[in-house]
């Protein structure tokens, strides 16, 4: 096979990554090249046959005996060493299994030798270095040095300790070890980097290669070659160590490395926090790759690397559950160990600035044993962003512990009010409510007051740990008012996305209502501990807790509260769970539940209509849910909280209703509410990026496309720092549309470039929202004159979307903009009829989802393409009663001078030629 020097240089990478995997690693590593590179598949796979046939055919399966460019090495007694065989080879030298040959003792031993071609001043000097460094580093998880000299042709040699065991990462795969296993092995690591930053060394070269585990479990750090003494660089002596920049392996490399900038500690914490994400998750923070050096060198210095927690699953199906099994659990449970403190920890070690990095490895490890012993890390998340799903789906925000105190007070209260009308005959039933209000009260007072020191300040993480340590050494006590604390922290633990935290608490607070008969706390912690759960996936588990909990409620007003709270959560896990009309019923049993309350009120009435309307907007009712969302808002301003972060959430999802009606000028107007409402003072810190993006969507929609790009930009630049990759992507996906009505397909092109790999991380390939890269993908391309590839891409765009709705999966909504996209192609493309074909297709979807007499962007925008359709077929009579009926829904829509509006009218006017 002959491959040009250009396409060697640009194939060259990939085959060093794949000669490096195992069978079982390959095959999925080739899946997703093939998706990703197809053009790279197709050169390297006919390469990697022709060496799996060269393999078996024995080539090259042992060494020549001329190593380092002498010949007959092997033999030759180096110091008291006998040469054996060779192990290695790098760029300065070659490494050779020995032995002692002065009868003195058997050792087996590791001998570096310099390449004699490599000899001079620099060279020496390397040998002399790295012989001074690792004689200063007696440590149990440290190669050690045994011997250093020349041999007797002036050649510099090392003595090192032999270590017979493999990469840490194949180590870790090949034992199958589970998250802590990996992160105690991990903690060995970085006691032999502490004992080195001890010295004033930096390895700067850390990696899986370089750390190898014995058969015993024991772990030793090799190979110091291009390290870096922590000295004033400004004396002659610390000059000779401070070069060599090119010395790295570029998957470990810093950015400050990449840049040429000053060399620190924190660039091992760098390269430490690399490779814990790749032990923890199978990939590397680029994405699954494989990337060429241009691409890396790109994400390593100036993209943000995701949450471990969102990439598990990323890289294909086959590929995130391989990497699953190889920590000996599923991809859904290692995404919810990752979530939280783990997300956190390696967030800050893989910070761009090393200011913002751990200020030492000794810090990184006190926080990794910190979670291993369940205790708070030293490090907060940045932000944890204020998620537009979250307010749907759990409908709270993060609050101060004051929210756990009042939440429980309340319903407490509640509780033991609904008792004193009956109390007659259940008074005993009555004095068990108020004995637990109180124990609440009490336990929370002491909690906000009395536990912390005076005038210190807790963040709320912090005080749940609080809540959560005090509980736990509290002996003796109502267990029935312990299991409704232990629900209320994991609760809330859920609200600031501690989910390995929350799991915890709500697994115990379950377990313990086991052992008690109260009903009502046996309902609510089985209900709390499957809203966690629906959270991380655990979909069948989760739906069996939510009915079990609703099977231990009696019949009866006293428990309507519990049957409540239940299916609230039963709610949530049928959304999750895909089944909208399950959802929507639960809700339903809800509202009649809160009518005929006879503590039924404002107060208490809102908050469910707006989990009921939520619901209706999941199922694609978007007119019951503008109603009952317009419903819940008058109760809200009733109450005087239509100025709050719970008024934020109900405009965001009013606004996506209203959206999909067609009405972006309404919908603009609830998002600029939202944003307002979110802004403290003149910043947009608190601004949900997603909320931004939603924003930039309409007015894209309403033809501000400047501030349609300034804002998806806000959305994205925010998405980065905080982590949040549905933000990216979302952001990506606007600021594409964007550029595509600038008619700058340039700018589109990298944009989709960008979102892409997002995409195939985070969605399967049936989900419509893939369906929705491909169809903008496809404008794209038809922009660019590539109509062949735009046909296929809104094909495939159809194809997509039409499936996931006829499961019953999210995306019924999309489909008419799914046609509508492919039309627009097919017209720039000359095909007028399909194009017609399909926007009448879309107009019946929109029509039937629209009642009598309303008029809609939407049904506007399929108006105006059937119009042109029909003027490209020549049938202009028909054209133009489309385009009549285009300006008549855009001016009811947009207004009389918006630019759609004149368009439409215009083309109304136009007669045959």
């Amino acid at each position: 096979m002959s491959i040009s020097s250009d396409k060697w240089l640009l194939l060259s990478p990939y085959l060093d990554q794949a000669l490096d995997l195992s069978d079982e690693e390959l095959a999925p590593w080739l899946s997703s090249l093939r998706s990703g590179a197809p053009e790279v598949a197709e050169l390297l796979e006919p390469l990697l046959r022709e060496h799996r046939k060269l393999s078996d055919d024995g080539f090259l399966q042992t060494l020549p005996a001329e190593l380092s460019g002498q010949p007959g090495l092997a033999g030759q007694v180096i110091g008291a060493y006998k040469l054996l065989s060779p192990i290695g080879a790098g760029g300065m030298g070659s490494v050779w299994l020995a032995e002692r040959a002065d009868g003195r003792f058997e050792r087996r031993v590791a001998v570096k030798l310099l390449n004699i071609a490599l000899m001079g001043k620099a060279g020496e000097e390397r040998f002399k270095r790295e012989g001074s460094f690792l004689g200063r580093l007696l440590h149990s998880h440290i190669a050690e040095l045994i011997d250093a000299g020349l041999s007797p042709i002036g050649q510099p040699y090392l003595i090192l300790e032999y270590v017979e065991g493999y990469h840490i990462d194949r180590y870790c795969d090949q034992h199958k070890l589970d998250v802590k296993a990996r992160l105690r092995l991990f903690l060995d690591v970085l006691s032999a980097v502490i004992k080195a930053h001890a010295n004033l060394i930096v390895h700067r070269d850390l990696k899986p290669s370089n750390i190898l585990v014995r058969t015993d479990g024991q772990t030793k750090l090799l190979d110091f070659g291009i390290a870096k003494l922590l000295e004033d660089e400004s004396q002659p002596d610390a000059r000779i160590v401070t070069v060599e920049g090119a010395a790295m392996t570029l998957e470990y490399a810093s950015p400050e490395q990449l840049r040429h900038e000053p060399i620190t500690t924190a660039t091992d914490v760098y390269a430490l926090g690399v490779l814990l994400f790749v032990l923890l998750t199978g990939q590397h923070p680029a994405g699954p790759g494989p990337h060429a050096p241009a691409d890396m060198v790109k994400a390593i210095v100036e993209q943000e690397p995701p949450r471990m927690s969102q990439v598990v699953s990323g890289g294909g199906a086959e590929l995130a559950a391989l990497n699953g099994a190889h920590r000996g659990t599923s991809v859904e449970k290692l995404r919810r160990l990752l979530r939280g403190d783990l997300d956190t920890i390696v967030a800050k070690a893989l910070k761009k600035d090393p200011g913002e990095r751990y200020t030492s490895v000794a810090a990184l490890a006190e926080d990794i044993r910190r979670y291993l012993t369940d205790q708070p890390i030293s490090v907060r998340p940045d932000s944890f962003s204020y998620r537009a799903v979250k307010f749907v789906r759990r409908n709270r925000k993060a609050t101060a512990l004051a929210t756990l105190a009042i939440s429980a007070v309340l319903a407490g209260v509640a509780g033991t009010l609904v008792q004193a009308r009956n109390v007659r005959l259940q008074r005993d039933f009555a004095l068990r409510q108020l004995s637990r209000a109180l124990n609440t009260i009490e336990f929370n007072e002491f909690l906000l007051s009395d536990a912390a020191p005076a005038g210190q300040q807790f963040t709320v993480n912090e005080l749940l740990k609080r809540a959560e340590n005090t509980l736990a050494r509290q002996s003796g006590g109502d267990q029935i008012a312990r299991v409704e604390l232990l629900a209320a922290i994991g609760d809330q633990y859920s609200t600031q996305d501690e989910a390995a935290s929350a799991r915890r608490v709500l697994e115990q607070a379950h377990t313990l209502s086991r052992q008690v008969q109260d009903s009502s706390a046996r309902a609510e912690a089985s209900c709390s501990l499957a809203g966690a759960l629906a959270q991380d996936g655990e979909l069948a588990r989760a739906e069996t807790l939510i009915q079990e909990g609703l099977r231990e409620l009696p019949p009866g007003a006293q428990y309507d509260f519990d049957r409540i709270f239940c299916l609230r959560r039963g709610s949530e896990v049928a959304q999750e769970r895909g089944d909208a009309q399950q959802g929507i019923a639960r809700m339903q049993t809800v509202w009649e539940l809160v009518k005929r309350s006879p503590f039924d009120s404002d107060a208490l009435e809102y908050q469910p209509l707006m989990e009921l309307g939520e619901a209706y907007r999941v199922a694609g009712q978007n007119q019951l849910a503008d109603s009952t969302f317009k419903r819940a808002y008058e109760l809200m301003s009733a109450l005087g909280r239509d100025n709050t972060q719970g008024a934020v959430a109900l405009f965001n999802d009013w606004a996506l209703v209203l959206d999909r009606l067609g009405r972006p000028l309404q919908a603009a107007a609830l998002y600029r509410r939202a944003i307002d409402i979110s802004r403290v003072g003149p910043t947009e810190d608190a601004v949900s990026p997603l909320l931004l993006n939603n924003y930039a969507a309409i007015l894209r929609e309403l033809d501000r496309l400047d501030e349609a790009a300034d804002y998806s930009q806000r959305a994205y630049d925010k998405g980065l720092k905080t982590g949040d990759q549905d933000a990216i992507y979302h952001a990506l996906n606007t600021r594409a549309l964007v550029y595509i009505d600038q008619h700058d397909f340039a700018r589109a092109a990298s944009a989709l470039a960008e979102l892409q790999p997002i995409a195939m991380r985070t969605f399967p390939p049936d989900h419509y929202w893939m369906g929705s890269l491909a169809s903008v993908q496809a404008l794209v391309a038809s922009g660019s004159g590539d109509y062949n590839t735009a046909r296929d891409l809104a094909d495939r765009s159809v194809h997509i979307v039409e499936a996931a709705s006829n499961a019953g999966r999210a995306g019924r909504d999309f489909l008419p903009i799914a046609y509508l996209r492919r039309a627009t192609v097919e017209l720039a493309s000359g095909k007028p009829e399909q194009a017609s074909e399909d926007a009448e297709r879309a107009l019946s979807l929109l029509q039937s989802a629209t009642p009598s007499g309303e008029s809609s962007y939407f049904i506007a925008t399929a108006y105006l393409t059937l119009g042109r359709a029909r003027q490209a077929q020549g049938m202009y009579s028909e054209a133009r009663s489309a385009f009549r009926s285009a300006a008549n829904h855009f001016q009811n829509t947009l207004g009389a001078d918006h630019v759609e509006t004149r368009t439409a009218l215009r083309l109304a006017r136009v007669e045959a030629p």
